[in-house]
């Protein structure tokens, strides 16, 4: 697949001069936007040399993204090559402006670089990153702002984070300090795709992703940036305005099998979001999720999981059926969307029965270790899988009671603290 991309940046209608930047490289397959810190020395500055070192650092990877695309993409190889270039970035706008009447410039930061079949976010700051998939916008990026931290803490409604006093005050920026966090996803992408990267603004005025999908699949392509600038000025222009959109197409040998590609990452994406722990997640979070897990196939009669064997993981079927059992009794099938195992990330245990393939089929496998790690990455969503977790665990302890008291003629069997 190849990418091509097209952006528009303006001052806008109340600034006296633009501090963003942008970057479209459709070689390279790379695609930035940076907008200078309001109101700080030098923004304009730090951006400029935010995308030139982004540029230039990520162009010295040329080769190996070349042999990357031509075969299988490395996810962590791949990841590790955008946020390198954005921390790089950082320090290079650190470093020129320390001693310097420059000194605390900064920028935000947000990057698309697409390899192959695979993209990579690389994200710091406000500005956005949109997917527009069948239809469906979503917003990948998260916003580093302390009115953004303050409603992901719940301290004030995500309604509320537009007009808050603290809605541009940046909670991570480039440039500020040395070093700096930044937030990467790298993500399957589709013929059809398209990308929008903005700065804020553009992104102030934006209501909501089912808005911001009309307007995208209403506007011819290359006309899009216009028109989203237009948009922006004709709303109030309050700061300036970058907007660069990215289209995914495929080569040619792609596509034939161009249907197959998309069902295959749809099927993942059903399946994960048909178990409890991520039902209704974001397709950013929930593709958060998928880069900790792997897929298995299985041949028909294949063991996937033996009974009494050490289990920790949770196991989705993606496609295809298996037969739970045990001592060669069968108890059931399950099919696509049905999982097992899910309070073992939460407490490894011996499984109860084994889980075989009948026929061809494929799982969906989400170890401990990985999840736990993502727990900790994400704390705030670490505790709202914790309490499904619970609620879960929970719900299946109250139908083994009542199976139990069933079994025992009202509940003779039950001790007086299993009662409650």
């Amino acid at each position: 697949m190849h990418p091509i991309g097209i952006g528009l940046s303006d001052v806008g209608r109340m600034r006296e001069q633009n501090e963003d930047n942008l970057l479209v490289d459709d070689d390279l397959g790379l695609y930035v936007v940076s907008d200078g810190m309001g109101g700080h020395v030098g923004g304009e500055i730090a951006s400029d040399i935010a995308v030139a070192s982004v540029a230039r650092e990520i162009g010295r990877k040329r080769s190996v993204l070349f042999d990357m695309a031509q075969g299988e993409v490395d996810r962590d190889l791949l990841e590790s090559i955008a946020t390198g270039a954005v921390r790089q970035a950082s320090r290079a706008i650190f470093d020129a402006a320390d001693g310097t009447e420059h000194e605390g410039m900064g920028c935000t930061l947000t990057l698309l670089l697409v390899v192959g079949q695979k993209a990579v976010m690389a994200h710091v700051g406000d500005t956005r990153l949109y997917l527009n998939r069948d239809h469906k916008v979503s917003q990948l990026s998260t916003d580093h702002t302390m009115a953004n931290e303050l409603a992901i803490a719940g301290v004030i409604s995500h309604e509320a984070i537009q007009t808050h006093q603290y809605a541009h005050v940046l909670t991570r920026a480039l440039g500020s300090r040395a070093e700096v966090n930044v937030d990467a996803l790298v993500l399957d992408i589709l013929p059809g795709d398209r990308f929008l990267i903005c700065s804020d603004g553009l992104g102030d005025y934006i209501d909501s992703d089912s808005w911001l999908g009309r307007q995208i699949d209403a506007a011819e392509f290359d006309a899009l940036p216009e028109e989203l600038v237009s948009f922006a000025n004709a709303s109030g222009g309050q700061d300036n305005i970058t907007v660069l959109v990215t289209r995914i197409e495929a080569d040619a040998p792609e596509l034939s099998i161009a249907d197959e590609l998309s069902s295959h990452v749809q099927h993942k994406f059903d399946a994960l979001e048909s178990v409890f722990l991520f039902e209704g997640l974001s397709m950013a979070l929930l593709t958060r999720v998928l880069d900790c897990c792997e897929v298995n196939d299985y041949a028909s009669g294949d063991v996937a999981i033996a009974e009494d064997s050490p289990i920790s993981q949770l196991a989705v079927v993606v496609e295809g059926h298996f037969e739970v059992s045990d001592d060669d009794s069968v108890h059931g099938k399950l099919g696509p969307g049905d999982h097992v195992g899910a309070t073992t990330l939460l407490s490894p245990r011996r499984a109860r029965a084994s889980l075989r393939a009948r026929g061809e089929g494929r799982l969906l496998i989400l170890q401990r270790d990985p999840f736990w790690q993502l727990v900790r990455q994400r704390p705030w969503l670490g505790v709202g899988l914790l309490e499904r977790l619970g609620r879960q665990l929970s719900q299946d302890l109250d139908r083994s009671l009542e199976e139990r008291e069933d079994d025992n003629e009202g509940g003779g069997g039950l001790t007086p603290g299993q009662r409650f």
